[in-house]
């Protein structure tokens, strides 16, 4: 894992494949949090990293789709295991799922988090909004009648994201 010395300042990524916008908002709730705790934290949607390598540490959320991440935030864990791995690294994930079934396993979620080496992976609420939703998504949900709303609790959120900058501020000067 990378160590910051007192004398540097330790440079975080936050980055989400969101695709309604409201997975990005918990990644930006995070990278607010990080930036009042003192850390250099750049945010990005995920299709806009290059490299992970110049981070310290790197937190990678995700919308998820019947099960799976957004194609833009696996493909930057995937293509960026092996740098993950030897950094500070969190997964999120923000669905529906956690709000009707909190205690099912997301596959690629947890296949995504092994493969990186992250410290964590946290499910989040997610939103449902129907007038985002195009037709087909529309026909969908009618046919499954999920819950409508938004269920992301930013202060779980928020309290999240204070625990991983404890965690943080615990190897930088360790």
């Amino acid at each position: 894992m990378m160590v910051a010395t007192e004398e540097e300042t330790m440079k975080v990524l936050v980055a989400t494949g969101s695709k309604y916008g409201a997975t990005r908002e918990v990644g930006e709730a995070v990278a607010e949090v990080l930036r009042e705790y003192g850390f250099e934290t750049d945010f990005a949607d995920a299709c806009d990293v290059a490299s992970v390598r110049y981070y310290d540490a790197v937190i990678v959320g995700s919308a998820v789709y019947g099960g799976l991440w957004r194609k833009d935030a696996s493909a930057l864990v995937r293509d960026n295991a092996a740098t993950l791995r030897a950094r500070d690294t969190w997964l999120f994930s923000v669905g529906m799922t956690q709000v009707t079934e909190p205690d099912q396993p997301l596959d690629e979620a947890e296949e995504l988090a092994e493969l990186a080496g992250a410290i964590e992976h946290k499910r989040f609420g997610g939103r449902l909004l129907v007038e985002k939703l195009n037709v087909g998504e529309k026909a969908l949900v009618k046919l499954i009648n999920p819950p409508i709303g938004d269920f992301r609790d930013f202060e779980e959120i928020r309290d999240w994201a204070q625990n991983v900058c404890l965690r943080l501020q615990e190897d930088a000067f360790a």
